[in-house]
């Protein structure tokens, strides 16, 4: 049908009332809008709904809900992804205690490299603070190169500290992980030896 036929055909409003009642009239009372209606025709043919619109409470309760389901969606989302990878790594439990051991282990030599870093810094930090410390028992001012030799060292001693302490945490986030892995691949088998257990029965 044409606009201009459209805008000549007869319509009406239908929507239910306080009572809830439903209501049809050739107009519409300003004060059902909020509750919604719909515009049809004289046979009953729905033109076009229009919803009803939400209060302030009904408005937060609406988006508290839309908020609960998409963070419900995306931890599925998220378990799926983790099964998937965790069954194309692995093959058994025995496996993941593999990897979790060589990625322990590169840590740990990590730690060890930063340990003995850590150990060479400090030890030229006791030499020039030794040689400064001579030259003020002399009389003499620390020579500009010394102490710029020493601040140098104790930031380079700073730094190496906090790498030794991220490590530290990595090393026992990464364990954590694998035995998160491994908790939820034994899951994954128990399920599956489950669902064949299950057929089994019934075939």
């Amino acid at each position: 049908m044409s606009a201009p036929a459209l805008a000549a055909e007869k319509l009406f409003y239908r929507y239910v009332d306080a009572n809830n009642k439903v209501v049809i009239l050739d107009r519409l009372p300003p004060d059902v809008v909020p509750r919604g209606y719909d515009v049809i025709r004289a046979d009953g043919s729905v033109v076009k709904s229009v919803a009803a619109q939400l209060t302030g409470a009904e408005r937060e309760a609406w988006e508290r809900e839309k908020a609960v389901a998409k963070a419900r969606a995306e931890a599925e989302e998220k378990m799926r992804a983790w099964d998937e990878s965790l069954l194309l790594r692995y093959s058994d439990t025995a496996d993941i205690d593999h990897a979790k051991a060589r990625a322990l282990n590169d840590i740990r030599v990590r730690i060890s490299i930063l340990k003995s870093n850590l150990s060479a810094l400090k030890g030229k930090v006791r030499k020039n603070q030794s040689e400064a410390a001579e030259q003020e028992r002399r009389g003499r001012p620390v020579p500009e190169a010394l102490a710029k030799t020493l601040n140098d060292l104790r930031r380079e001693v700073s730094a190496t500290e906090s790498d030794l302490e991220r490590r530290n945490a990595e090393l026992f986030e990464v364990e954590e992980a694998y035995e998160r892995d491994k908790a939820r691949f034994s899951q994954l088998q128990e399920n599956v030896k489950r669902r064949r257990a299950f057929h089994s029965e019934n075939n």
